[in-house]
């Protein structure tokens, strides 16, 4: 007897709910085995309303510009 029968034999008498819940298992490991290793399953269209949120206008604040930018936030947040 393969795995994929013994498996089957074990999920057929289980109540529909486990057994949903061994077939969503099964789902997510066949999914984690095609997608690229370092890479994370992100649904379509969760990201695209974000895009840009967070760039400001203009050219790219420097490092020294942003620690004093945060600074100044942390002073008037905590005064």
């Amino acid at each position: 007897m393969t795995i994929a029968e013994t498996i089957y034999e074990l999920v057929n008498q289980l109540p529909e709910e486990q057994a949903k819940l061994v077939w969503l298992f099964a789902q997510f490991i066949q999914q984690k085995t095609q997608t690229p290793t370092g890479q994370r399953f992100i649904p379509a269209g969760t990201l695209t309303s974000l895009r840009g949120i967070a760039k400001q206008p203009g050219a790219a604040l420097t490092d020294e510009s942003l620690t004093n930018n945060y600074t100044d936030y942390l002073i008037q947040k905590y005064q």
